[in-house]
């Protein structure tokens, strides 16, 4: 799916018969969608949309809406590597630290309102060593949705340049891509991604590939987001009006599972401190919360 964001007063003055033409198709595009901005900024953003469909079925619906804490987000989408063309074997972020922490608030503050027949579309621009010195502009996008108690990520633009083929030889710069002629692409659940050069990220315990029918997606991505209100701290802070209308869903979500038992709850626990998700005094004192109940 394509997502193109509103221009800006400037571009529009630069191809103004241009915005004239495509800005009709433009609205008409944004109504069809029904999208929802939650964010942007620049060439970032991020969006709710109607929840695709897979190849001749119709998609479950989400488990949303869902409060998922940003610093757990943040770390999870830090994490992620990938292999970026044919017998590469250094894995590079996909992600990155900054790139993670600027879509994170933002993409957990649409979780927490989407609801089950929605998803959310992102894109975020980072930088990447450039092959010979220093570093270029590329932008990640993507579409991200809850469902079987994972977040589940398919990316459709994996690390493409932010500078348009025209702009190449800018004498003096050059200006951002008009998204209106290089929306970004932000992928779907029935049609899978083919990267240039070819791609393969790399899996784990808490990074899994997305299998239908058989076959695996090698663009869609299942992670194991840890939540600290497993543990009992200190929920996370969400914008008010949010957490109503997520609360019913996530509570429900939540009522009817297992509690954890003490040894999973400490490894957890360790694990949020060597994130640096929590603090000394928080690791203490709930730690010793946690051996009272022996």
């Amino acid at each position: 799916m394509q997502y193109i964001p509103a221009t800006s007063v400037s571009g529009r003055f630069v191809a103004s018969m241009l915005c004239l033409c495509l800005g009709f198709v433009q609205g008409a595009t944004a109504n069809a969608n029904k999208t929802t901005e939650i964010w942007k900024s620049l060439d970032d953003f991020v969006v709710l949309a109607p929840q695709d469909a897979l190849a001749g079925d119709a998609a479950p619906r989400n488990d949303q809406p869902v409060v998922i804490e940003p610093a757990n987000l943040a770390a999870a989408l830090a994490k992620l590597r990938v292999r970026e063309g044919k017998g590469v074997q250094e894995a590079i972020p996909v992600f990155g630290n900054d790139a993670a922490r600027r879509l994170a608030g933002p993409l957990s503050t649409a979780l927490a309102r989407a609801t089950a027949d929605q998803d959310v579309l992102f894109a975020i621009e980072l930088s990447q060593k450039a092959a010979l010195l220093g570093s270029k502009p590329v932008s990640v996008a993507g579409r991200a949705f809850y469902q079987n108690q994972r977040l589940q990520l398919i990316i459709g633009e994996l690390h493409v340049s932010t500078v348009p083929p025209e702009y190449k030889n800018y004498p003096i710069g050059y200006p951002k891509p008009d998204r209106r002629l290089h929306p970004h692409q932000t992928g779907e659940r029935s049609k899978e991604t083919h990267y240039e050069p070819a791609a393969s990220f790399e899996t784990g315990e808490d990074v899994s590939l997305f299998v239908h029918d058989g076959k695996v997606r090698a663009d869609w991505l299942v992670l194991n987001v840890g939540s600290r209100a497993a543990l009992d701290l200190p929920a996370p802070v969400v914008p008010t009006g949010i957490l109503q209308n997520a609360a019913a869903s996530a509570g429900a979500a939540t009522s009817g599972s297992a509690s954890p038992s003490i040894e999973e709850r400490l490894l957890r626990l360790k694990r949020l401190r060597e994130q640096d998700l929590i603090t000394d005094e928080e690791y203490n004192r709930k730690r010793n919360e946690i051996l009272d109940q022996l």
